[in-house]
């Protein structure tokens, strides 16, 4: 055979393949954009969830109650789907179109999480009422929607002295009912509070003063910039951008309008003659003689007359507490606690617990590893146990019990979702990675799952997307407190604000410490109707606090060389380059001690469901 003859059969044999290859690569080219771009779309819609959310949580002063939660958390799977249709270019999409491809939606709080997804419903709307049907009885519904909130409990028993149930948060306050036994008799106990290590905190009551982690914690003085709205005779207006001290008060902020004192105010809505107002939807409500008097009665004074606002530490009595109050009845509450639970070996009676250790993907990998199996030092507190710092082991369980519920209720969620679809695709949890179950233990965050969308060559589209909610009122995280300087506990506007992690802070005396969402430009609007005048809304902008954000630790965030637990417990970092120490850093008194004050004055603030019970007891 000639070498021609040779290379045409070569061209016949390798031309097939050779178009094979071509068309085989293209497809699996065009697989892996799919699924770039649908990772992209996925995580777009997720952050229109969570800017939704954040939208309406920060405007409203109610968005801890769960009837608002509710509908916070509606709207934002509404704006969810509009993104996805918007991502995917089917903005005349029906909803039930695109419902088929996601599997679930996880919302975490505070102190528990709602699912969006397919569930069974027993119940009919008949005339806009639920009505109970036999017949939906035998023939569950199927619907989806947000099914009822879920908190992060597990329950205990040890023998037959105790039988509780501990309702878990993102952070250090836990809830208990139940009962047990104290001196031969059955008790009753239905208690919420911050646990701590009690043996590391001292109280003294006289100057409301606290030792903590070898800091002395002093009341103080805050203030903040505020746009208050008006309501007067001739119409309504705002006040412009004014700096006001505040103290807190029943969980709300208490302002002094030292701005018009002496100036006659009656033609503002509800003025009495006392220059102390709360803020309702941006509006001030200036308070009457019984409601100033009580506000004194917190201050440890008899009569609001005895108010000093001097802004001076030495004579002004215009302080907050809320510190001083946070680890007075923290310690409390962790003694009983450790009274009642440690150095027990509690049993475990939480299904989803026990169970989720054996639970596998479709993959046959575990969905999580847990942290701790442990439960005999859980509520045994020391200073090897210390429920304020991450590594403890109160901590490691917090978030194993989380974790467990949140994947347990997921994958049953899904695999309903998957009998109801019918639709030949394979719904399933996929693989969380631990750094992202980090996340959902600790932040309050939005998880969106998409699967089933076919992205050629046979397979199909499965992932998830993730992203917390740094942004709301609900939740002060350990990582949530910028510092700023102060003078004398007052606000230096002039300065820079940090990161108290950062290796950069000047040394200075003062610090102060506020919520880091507070550094961030405020929105308010309002509609004006001045007398004579047509309706028209007004907009304003304002700083609640103001300075300039360190390049080095906030925006650029190479400064940051300290741990939270380092901050807490001063114990000193080391800066490692090629395998060597090469620094020792240890964080300035200072700015531990105005970290520390911050952090327990804003979780103090804090609406908990178990501060229901506390008042009952």
């Amino acid at each position: 055979m000639k070498l021609q003859h040779l290379a045409v059969v070569f061209v016949i044999i390798m031309l097939p393949i050779s178009l094979v290859l071509a068309r085989y690569t293209d497809v699996n080219i065009g697989v892996i954009q799919s699924q770039a771009s649908y990772n992209d779309v996925l995580l777009n819609a997720t952050y229109d969830a969570v800017r939704a959310y954040q939208l309406n949580t920060l405007s409203n002063g109610y968005s801890a109650i769960n009837d608002s939660k509710v509908r916070d958390v509606s709207a934002s799977v509404n704006s969810f789907f509009n993104g996805l249709a918007s991502g995917l270019g089917v903005s005349a999409y029906k909803r039930e179109d695109l419902q088929s491809y996601i599997p679930a939606i996880l919302f975490t709080m505070y102190d528990g999480y709602y699912l969006y997804g397919d569930y069974q419903n027993i119940v009919s709307l008949e005339n806009g009422k639920q009505v109970y049907s036999e017949e939906n009885s035998k023939e569950l519904i199927s619907s989806n929607a947000i099914k009822p909130f879920i908190y992060y409990s597990c329950e205990y028993t040890y023998g037959s002295n105790l039988d509780i149930v501990i309702n878990y948060t993102l952070d250090n306050y836990i809830t208990i009912m139940g009962t047990y036994s104290s001196g031969g008799k059955k008790q009753v106990i239905n208690r919420g509070g911050y646990l701590i290590n009690p043996n590391n905190v001292s109280i003294n009551d006289v100057n409301k003063t606290v030792n903590a982690h070898g800091l002395t914690i002093e009341p103080e003085m805050l203030g903040e910039h505020v746009v208050a709205v008006d309501v007067k005779k001739g119409g309504t207006t705002d006040s412009g951008t004014n700096y006001y001290r505040y103290v807190y008060f029943n969980n709300e902020k208490y302002y002094y309008d030292s701005y018009n004192v002496g100036n006659d105010l009656s033609e503002l809505d509800g003025f009495s003659g006392i220059y102390f107002f709360r803020l309702s939807n941006n509006q001030r409500t200036y308070i009457k003689e019984s409601e100033a008097n009580l506000l004194a009665n917190s201050l440890g004074l008899n009569n609001y007359k005895d108010i000093k606002i001097t802004n001076d530490p030495q004579t002004d009595n215009f302080k907050d507490y809320s510190a001083y109050k946070y680890y007075k009845e923290a310690k409390e509450f962790s003694e009983l606690v450790q009274n009642i639970l440690g150095g027990k070996e509690l049993v475990i009676k939480s299904d989803y617990y026990n169970n989720q250790v054996n639970y596998t993907n479709s993959e046959g990998q575990p969905i999580h590893a847990r942290a701790n199996y442990l439960t005999k030092d859980i509520f045994k507190l020391s200073k090897d146990n210390d429920p304020e710092k991450e590594d403890s082991t109160f901590n490691e369980h917090r978030m194993d019990v989380i974790i467990s519920s949140v994947e347990s209720n997921l994958m049953s969620i899904i695999a309903n979702f998957n009998i109801h679809q019918n639709a030949g695709y394979q719904y399933s949890l996929p693989v969380l990675t631990e750094d992202d179950w980090y996340k959902i233990a600790n932040q309050v965050t939005i998880v969106t799952f998409m699967q089933g969308m076919p992205i050629g060559n046979y397979k199909y589209y499965s992932n998830y997307a993730i992203i917390t909610n740094t942004k709301n009122k609900e939740f002060v995280s350990r990582d949530s407190i910028f510092l700023t300087a102060g003078n004398g506990g007052v606000e230096d506007s002039s300065s820079f604000y940090h990161n108290p992690r950062c290796r950069d802070i000047p040394a200075r005396e003062k610090f102060i410490g506020y919520k880091s969402i507070d550094y961030e430009k405020q929105t308010i609007s309002y509609d004006r109707n001045a007398s004579g005048a047509n309706v028209d809304t007004q907009v304003r902008y304002y700083y609640p606090h103001t300075g300039k954000a360190s390049y080095e630790c906030i925006i650029g965030k190479e400064a940051l060389v300290f741990e939270t637990d380092n901050l807490i417990d001063g114990t000193t970092t080391y800066i490692y380059k090629n395998g060597e120490v090469v620094e020792e850093i240890t964080p300035n008194q200072n700015v531990r001690k105005a970290y520390i004050t911050a952090l327990a004055r804003e979780k103090y603030q804090l609406y908990k469901i178990g501060d229901y019970f506390n008042e009952l007891s």
